[in-house]
């Protein structure tokens, strides 16, 4: 990924200040060093990260692969357990993500991520040996702790290593690790329950995907480093490029610390929760998907079996439409009007599957739907990135924004209703609207950036950097007068 991904301002920048420090590497220019530090980067960062995003995806959706597996029978679940069971994740998750990244600044990306990762996993083996209702509330609710800390804290990890602009496209195949896995899911999990052993089908399903999960977690720990500038992966000279490269692109620095106020400013400021609102609708159409997407395909006339296959195929759209997200920004680079595009053609979709009854037709549409939603995440969680400076505001803004989409499947549980069937009208409708509500703020966050970046260059305020001190430049965060919002 780091061929031609190289940001050219922020590297004409590093070049320039590269005079004043002789730390390249004979016959080595800036350029050069850079391609090389990405490389390097990407290598030790992406595929463990992506791995455990993939694996945390299928460890949170695996009860229903466990339901499938004849854990409501063994348990003797009824009503509307099953449902409250998938909710309960979410009551903790929503609100742990805040305090996650904090914490995450604190102790380091290499310690944090890997801790919240074997944490949720012993949770998830503990569901093997659950014997209630009860005990599987409760042990959601612990789930949610710990697996609300991973996304939001990828995110701003990746704020330490890339600028912005090579933000985007490692933010969209982060994404695509969860689709991926919905992609996976019910094969493995297929495979798992026809062990024969002393423990039941659905058992195996979560010890084994547990212990997977702790594997990937110890190779983190092995592999991941917290900053640039403390990476041993990295040359000197490749560090001290790094280094140039980013403070140009006023990317974060390791050095900032906590700040009280900068929770204030984030907590405060109306576009960091216009950003999560996005997330959630966005979120409220992935979640359904993921949990329903059998349910919605069996409704249709077809067997268990080929339902669970067939459930494979939206899966697969939405995962291309994520990756094809990672190269949309570079081909246009205002992220609201890729949002507000994807978000009209969803919304279209949905309204076709929620007002026909013909079963192709709403299979069609269904795939059709699920390419439109997926990029949405991706792209709303690189714009707000490019958008907020200041170590803690940024920390808390990432973590706002995800903590929405939390919420997306606190409510995605229960609005495809059985009493619905077979065409579950009132969740695609609902569906649809949230995607009508992502245009209209999109398209709100538009017209503001828009109006904010016209007063700051007609106010053309001078503004020199190197007279104050980090700390004093990380405090203005996104207010500083050189910065111009991203459309």
């Amino acid at each position: 990924m780091a061929e031609g991904d190289t940001d050219k301002h922020s590297v004409a920048m590093s070049e320039k200040n590269s005079s004043e420090h002789e730390m390249n590497e004979p016959g080595k220019t800036d350029a050069e060093l850079i391609k090389s530090y990405l490389r390097k980067t990407d290598l030790h960062l992406l595929p463990l990260t992506f791995a455990m995003y993939f694996l945390s995806v299928i460890d949170r959706n695996n009860i229903g692969n466990a339901k499938a597996a004849g854990m409501d029978t063994h348990l003797g679940l009824h009503g509307q357990q099953f449902n409250w069971i998938i909710s309960a994740f979410f009551f903790t998750y929503i609100f742990c993500e805040v305090p996650s990244n904090i914490l995450l600044k604190k102790f380091g990306a290499r310690v944090w991520l890997p801790l919240l990762a074997v944490c949720w996993s012993i949770l998830v083996a503990c569901m093997a040996a659950a014997k209630s209702y009860e005990t599987l509330v409760v042990v959601r609710v612990l789930m949610g702790v710990f697996e609300a800390g991973y996304v939001p804290g990828f995110i701003y990890m990746t704020s330490f290593w890339y600028t912005r602009r090579q933000q985007g496209p490692r933010i969209a195949l982060f994404f695509s690790a969860g689709v991926f896995a919905g992609i996976w899911a019910g094969p493995l999990a297929a495979r798992l329950q026809s062990i024969n052993g002393a423990l039941l089908g659905y058992q195996y399903i979560f010890i084994i995907e547990a212990s997977m999960t702790v594997l990937v977690a110890l190779l983190m720990v092995l592999v991941l480093q917290d900053y640039p500038s403390t990476a041993r992966f990295l040359s000197p000279a490749e560090r001290a490029a790094a280094q140039r490269m980013l403070e140009a692109d006023r990317a974060l620095s390791p050095h900032a610390q906590y700040s009280t106020r900068q929770v204030i400013k984030a907590l405060g400021d109306w576009t960091v929760w216009a950003y999560a609102i996005i997330f959630w609708a966005a979120a409220t159409g992935g979640a359904t998907q993921a949990i329903f997407g059998p349910t919605l395909i069996k409704a249709m006339g077809y067997t268990s079996t080929r339902a669970q296959v067939l459930s494979a195929v939206p899966s697969a759209c939405g995962f291309l439409a994520q990756l094809l997200s990672m190269l949309l920004p570079r081909l246009y680079s205002h992220f609201s009007i890729w949002i507000m595009l994807f978000s009209s053609c969803a919304c279209a979709f949905y309204a076709i599957i929620a007002t026909t009854n013909s079963v192709h037709v709403r299979f069609a549409f269904l795939c059709l739907s699920n390419f439109a939603l997926s990029p949405n995440m991706p792209l709303v969680s690189v714009w707000m990135s490019h958008n907020v400076l200041g170590a803690t505001k940024k920390g808390v803004a990432t973590a706002c924004t995800v903590m929405l989409g939390g919420i997306a499947g606190l409510i995605g549980s229960h609005i495809y209703r059985d009493k619905d069937a077979p065409v579950f009208r009132f969740g695609h409708i609902f569906v649809c609207v949230c995607n009508a509500i992502i245009f209209v703020v999109a398209l709100a966050l538009n017209l503001y950036f828009r109006y904010e970046n016209k007063r700051r260059d007609m106010r053309d305020e001078d503004f020199d950097a190197m007279t104050l001190t980090p700390e004093q430049v990380d405090e203005l965060c996104d207010s500083r007068p050189d910065h111009r919002y991203s459309l």
